[in-house]
């Protein structure tokens, strides 16, 4: 994930040129601005055929793009800040379990560690299960975690390592690990419908193809820098909206799922006094 300081907007002009949407886009806005230059030639120069198009279809095509843009942003953003909302739980929950942990087992107890390991394990093997292909094949090793938790649980209240009434306490916190995993797994496991997806893209080309033709007698060929800037701004959205609909990934940005994994592991180790 990018980290910025968003008072620092200058900075973020600067970075412009480098960032995945410009250089993703950089050859096909020069292709629109190819495309336009042709279509202009062509009519000011060759043909001289006037194309019974105005800015006034741009209008009406414009506002039903932007509908159709708005709700694929907001829909990839909802699945970002799930994602992100998922992963906050998370770290709430592994340092619930270690507080609840410490104010239980002894001071001088090796169990701690043991405990430690397990919490500061989970965050990770969970990170690595969102990046496999979703194929469904392998180990699912954050349920391996959480089931050896559970049994370490049950084992040292068997032996009163524990009080009894560590399993009133406990136990819906390791199955509040579950539910994120479940909830993660949701996002990860169903994508944004690729008819949607790819009508947005056919929309946003056809968009492309059209402006050309209805500015041409109006601006002659400035339609050039006008269909370049347009295709940048319907296209980008687009193309922001299809990276950060995965959160999972490991794209620019995607969620820092490795730190925030370090963040629980080392928390948890500081309040147990793991290694």
């Amino acid at each position: 994930m990018i980290s910025y300081d968003p008072n620092h907007w200058l900075r973020i002009l600067v970075e412009f040129p480098r960032s995945p949407v410009f250089r993703t886009l950089a050859l096909d806005v020069l292709g629109a601005g190819a495309y336009a230059a042709l279509i202009v030639w062509l009519e000011t120069d060759v043909i001289r055929v006037a194309v019974p198009l105005g800015p006034s279809i741009l209008s009406v095509l414009g506002i039903i793009l932007g509908l159709l843009l708005v709700f694929r942003t907001n829909t990839a953003y909802d699945r970002w800040w799930e994602g992100r909302r998922l992963w906050g739980q998370l770290v709430n929950t592994s340092r619930a379990l270690a507080h609840a942990l410490d104010a239980m087992l002894p001071r001088d107890s090796a169990r701690r560690a043991d405990y430690a390991a397990l919490l500061a394990r989970f965050p990770a093997a969970l990170a690595a299960h969102l990046r496999r292909p979703r194929d469904f094949s392998g180990p699912h090793e954050p349920n391996e975690v959480v089931r050896a938790l559970s049994r370490e649980l049950h084992a040292d209240i068997a032996a009163s390592r524990l009080p009894r009434e560590a399993i009133i306490a406990l136990t819906p916190l390791v199955s509040a690990l579950d539910d994120v995993c479940g909830a993660c797994e949701r996002i990860r496991n169903t994508p944004i419908p690729f008819s949607y997806s790819s009508y947005v893209k056919q929309f946003v080309v056809l968009y492309a193809l059209i402006m050309p033709f209805a500015l041409v007698r109006e601006f002659g060929y400035a339609t050039v820098i006008a269909s370049m800037f347009s295709f940048f701004a319907t296209m980008g959205l687009e193309l922001l909206a299809t990276e950060i609909e995965e959160p999972f990934g490991t794209d620019r940005n995607d969620l820092p799922l490795d730190e925030i994994a370090q963040r629980i592991g080392g928390d948890v180790r500081a309040l147990l006094g793991g290694t």
